[in-house]
């Protein structure tokens, strides 16, 4: 018997104001109202070497019926940035303690790199982090990967095609990394990658300020969980993934 498929418009690489490049608008209300205007109802949240904002955003976009997956962006000491997408909260903000002690002890001017915002589901700020978010931890990429699967995450090369991406930094994925999780920037690049057995290709806004929210995917599967979403993902079915290119 066929399953049953449902349609989720997807965004899985967002900011919110714990990044030190993003908006200090992009708190849980002001995303929550955005998504619901676009039509957006499943989204990861990926600060940079942090996920400790994450819980916050579940709790405020469930009230309108968003999925939030835990995530975040890392950026290796090779200066690649790459996404780790996690099953559950306290998995995720294990991982993120636990990489905070990789993170060097560095601060830096707010008024300059950006302020760094622990917030609320109800858009209150809790703290402010000192420490940089933005710089490179003392991992390579290599090793950031091999972190994040033993934490039990999915890792993900992000925006390979562009600054910070392993195809623009380091000139291409090593020759034992296939097949490999890949965010696409531009659709330009997209069919070098269109080999559904050598490259599962993710898409997302990489959006830091509400006005760049939008649906980066529709996904196609039977529930909104990060297991149907890999096996979405990774299908060579095309009717499982569309892309949505801006």
């Amino acid at each position: 018997m066929r399953k049953t498929l449902n349609e989720y418009h997807c965004d899985f690489h967002i900011h919110s104001c714990l990044s030190p490049c993003a908006d200090i608008t992009m708190t849980p209300g002001v995303v929550a109202r955005k998504l619901s205007e676009k039509g957006v109802d499943w989204i990861a949240i990926t600060d940079h070497n942090s996920t400790m904002n994450a819980r916050s955003f579940g709790v405020r976009l469930k009230r309108e019926g968003i999925r939030v997956i835990p995530g975040i962006e890392v950026h290796s000491s090779d200066d690649v940035h790459v996404l780790g997408y996690f099953f559950d909260l306290d998995s995720a903000e294990s991982f993120s303690g636990w990489l905070y002690k990789k993170i060097p002890d560095v601060s830096v001017d707010p008024e300059v790199f950006g302020y760094q915002i622990y917030v609320n589901e109800e858009d209150q700020f809790t703290g402010i982090e000192e420490k940089w978010l933005g710089q490179p931890v003392s991992l390579n990429t290599s090793q950031v990967i091999d972190a994040l699967k033993d934490a039990g995450a999915l890792a993900v090369y992000a925006h390979i095609d562009r600054s910070m991406g392993v195809v623009y930094q380091l000139g291409g994925l090593g020759e034992d990394s296939f097949p490999a999780d890949i965010e696409v920037a531009f659709e330009r690049n997209y069919e070098t990658y269109s080999d559904c057995r050598r490259y599962f290709v993710w898409h997302s806004s990489d959006s830091h300020s509400p006005n760049t929210l939008a649906p980066a995917m529709k996904i196609r599967c039977e529930s909104r969980t990060l297991q149907k979403l890999i096996e979405a993902v990774h299908s060579c079915d095309r009717e499982r993934k569309t892309i949505i290119w801006g």
